[in-house]
């Protein structure tokens, strides 16, 4: 029997139904978790792009990365923003490290340190 091989959209669309699902119970757990709910949404319209799937940005993608931006004014927010996307992208389990260290540029915004650029990324040293 040949294994079934699904397209890389069936997969990116896979992801952001999980990522609405977890967001929508981790926003049952309190404001904190709203955040993450929020940064993992808006976050999400960015994950084909970074899981390589997609090869453009979309206006879509640097929306939500403005939206992030705005949740991580504080440096414990910047590193529990930072862990909830991390945890996104561990869901995903492939990044293109170049293309999320490139994704604020691309967007044209600045002051975006705190996005995770692989899987091993270490939210606790963000300033």
């Amino acid at each position: 029997m040949t294994p079934t091989r699904h397209s890389p959209a069936i997969a990116v669309a896979f992801l952001v139904v999980v990522s609405v699902l977890v967001a929508g119970a981790a926003a049952d757990a309190g404001d904190d978790k709203s955040d993450c709910s929020i940064a993992q949404t808006a976050f999400s319209e960015c994950t084909g792009y970074v899981m390589g799937v997609d090869d453009t940005i979309t206006p879509r993608c640097c929306r939500g990365l403005d939206a992030v931006k705005d949740l991580a004014s504080t440096k414990d927010q910047r590193r529990d923003i930072c862990a909830c996307i991390l945890s996104e992208m561990l869901a995903a389990g492939k990044v293109k490290s170049g293309r999320a260290a490139a994704l604020p540029a691309a967007c044209g915004l600045r002051g975006i340190s705190f996005i995770p650029t692989n899987l091993g990324f270490d939210c606790s040293r963000i300033a």
